[in-house]
């Protein structure tokens, strides 16, 4: 009786700890005003503006029929047995993500402030969440309908983090002077439990989520080295310890094999979550009777994906993969914002770090830094490809660690400064150039909001020439042609250069000379497989697709580009042969295009649309 008092009285003072950090930052009026209001500006033109996009006409498909839950994104298919999702609903779903965007932006920092506490000022926690939620990468995902769930996995993996680092703390309890551990009690378990449970919901909303809570685990443990400023081992205290302040981090010799603990059970409770995940998948198959849809399962699943691994020049494929990665994540820098605020951040988390293993003499933290890099990236070990930009869920929290330390350094730097000269002159030079770091965020979050508002108003101008499309192309066909007959759209339809041109480098452009001279280093031709034609190098993913091209692909017909055309007024026929596909095709070759005269032409059984 007494040992149950003690666990309910231990998990108690746990939920009160978390609740008082969480508190700190929502009675924190300067905090708030700068998370809503960045929230504001970089999501305001988006939640007003609606917008159909790809992957945005068969909702039905996906979240009725259950495709959505046949892949493992779970969590969004029984949200729509609760509350529903699947009818087109731009504005409602819009604003909800956003809020779950704010909430995980404030979990997020209470899991960065268990580490850094006071180290770090109010002031960088609150650029942190700024950065974070106005990251423009985030628009390459958002203009899907209901965002594959994203804010929902970020929020489910900030959670699940939190119940890691209370793990971590059960375990790293410290007998007096020992140095010794006590043993996991079964709170421990249970919060280890917890975390691979919520590890598991943030995976059933997009499984990149996986990526990002591994990475993020990884960037806890470097920020504890980060954080550390006394070394004591064997019972004795270096002098320095004697006059530490209350929230200081010390570094204790039984530390490191923590690590290898943190690590160990890390790998158990994403193993866990994995397999939650399968199970899951089964079950909702098997009530929801979605047996018909388990091939798509199986083209997705990651045994299928890995199957690169196995195939004649892999290793090929591996170095070809990396060079892919090192343009997308690096090279690109040059022309798209979000890919130049990941470089900084990442110069920023190298420096920071490398400084702490030169002062600290720490071997763990020099580790740990490629871990966390490596983890991030090893998405593309499972798909064989280089990780999309829409799949990088990992990219904003890493901007965000950047600035956190950004403002530890700037801050520990200063406080150093004004102890050592102890002059009120060099004391107002330190306010000053704090004052500087902060402008200097500021502007990075600025820019990162007219970015984001830039991606979401080409993705309506998209859809505006979309519908001016769909509508012209109606009114042909209702004029001229019988409309009960199945239609069969070919060629190419490429959006206007003049909407989408911010997606490209053109080849003109001093950019261009830039990235080419150093894709050149590595494989002169590697530059060359993102040229697009006259339209230079496609450099933002996203922005470029169109609907209308996208729906005539998808599922292996056009029937959600008729779709489209039924959203907006106009009732068409799908074909449902297949062979009459190929034969079409073959026929519009001699066809002019779209918008020229004869584009549409009557093969009796069908007709044609050529673009």
């Amino acid at each position: 009786m007494q040992n149950m008092e003690k666990i309910n009285h231990r998990e108690s003072t746990v939920r009160q700890k978390w609740v008082e950090y969480l508190n700190h930052f929502l009675k924190n009026r300067m905090y708030l005003c700068i998370l809503l209001l960045t929230a504001i500006c970089a999501y305001g033109y988006k939640v007003t503006n609606v917008t159909i996009g790809i992957d945005d006409t068969p909702s039905l498909y996906y979240f009725e029929e259950g495709l959505i839950a046949i892949v493992g994104r779970w969590v969004l298919f029984l949200l729509n047995k609760v509350i529903s999702l699947a009818e087109f609903a731009p504005f409602v779903t819009d604003f909800a993500a956003v809020l779950f965007l704010i909430a995980a932006a404030i979990v997020w920092s209470a899991l960065f402030y268990s580490v850094f506490g006071e180290k770090i000022p109010m002031t960088g926690y609150a650029y942190f969440a700024a950065v974070f939620v106005s990251c423009p990468l985030i628009s390459e995902v958002f203009t899907y309908f209901l965002h594959n769930g994203i804010a929902i996995g970020y929020l489910s993996c900030a959670v699940s983090l939190c119940c890691m680092r209370e793990w971590q703390l059960s375990i790293r309890k410290q007998r007096k002077g020992s140095g010794l551990r006590e043993k996991p009690d079964c709170p421990a378990v249970t919060k280890l439990a917890a975390a691979a449970v919520f590890l598991w919901i943030a995976m059933g909303c997009y499984e990149s989520f996986m990526i990002l809570w591994l990475a993020g685990l990884v960037l806890l443990l470097l920020a504890e080295r980060i954080g550390m400023e006394t070394v004591h081992c064997s019972g004795r205290t270096k002098k320095s310890e004697k006059s530490r302040p209350e929230n200081s981090t010390v570094k204790h010799c039984g530390m490191e094999a923590g690590i290898f603990a943190v690590l160990a059970a890390g790998a158990a409770a994403a193993l866990l979550a994995i397999l939650l995940r399968s199970l899951m998948i089964a079950v909702v198959t098997k009530v929801f009777h979605l047996e018909y849809l388990q091939g798509e399962a199986v083209q997705r699943s990651v045994t299928e994906m890995l199957g690169w691994m196995v195939q004649t020049g892999a290793f090929g494929e591996l170095i070809m993969i990396l060079k892919r990665t090192f343009v997308l994540y690096g090279v690109f820098a040059y022309a798209y914002l979000p890919i130049r605020i990941f470089v900084l951040s990442a110069v920023v988390i190298t420096v920071v770090t490398l400084v702490r293993v030169i002062r600290g003499r720490d071997l763990w933290a020099l580790i740990l830094l490629p871990t966390a890099y490596l983890a991030a990236f090893s998405l593309l070990f499972i798909e064989g490809k280089a990780t999309l930009y829409r799949s990088a869920q990992f990219l904003p929290v890493f901007c965000g660690y950047g600035v956190l330390l950004f403002v530890y350094a700037v801050w520990k730097v200063t406080a150093w400064w004004e102890r050592k000269t102890q002059k009120s002159q060099n004391s107002r030079i330190c306010r000053g150039v704090r004052g500087i770091a902060i402008l200097v965020l500021a502007v990075i979050v600025w820019n990162q909001c007219m970015d984001m508002t830039k991606w979401f108003y080409i993705d309506k101008q998209k859809y505006d020439a979309a519908v001016q499309t769909v509508d012209q192309i109606a009114l042909d066909l209702e004029r001229d042609f019988d409309t009960s007959k199945p239609v069969i759209f070919t060629g190419n339809y490429e959006i206007p250069y003049s909407i989408v041109k911010d997606a490209y480098v053109s080849y003109g452009d001093s950019k261009y000379y830039k990235m080419k001279r150093l894709t050149d280093l590595i494989d002169p031709d590697l530059l060359d497989k993102y040229n697009r034609g006259s339209r230079g190098v496609w450099v933002a993913q996203t922005p470029a697709l169109s609907v209308i091209d996208w729906g005539r692909y998808a599922f292996d017909s056009d029937a959600e580009l008729v779709k489209f055309f039924a959203m907006h007024g106009h009732s068409l026929v799908a074909c449902g042969d297949i062979d009459r596909y190929a034969e079409a095709e073959e026929e519009s070759l001699k066809l002019p295009e779209y918008p020229q005269d004869g584009y549409i032409v009557d093969k009796g059984d069908y007709i044609i649309v050529h673009f």
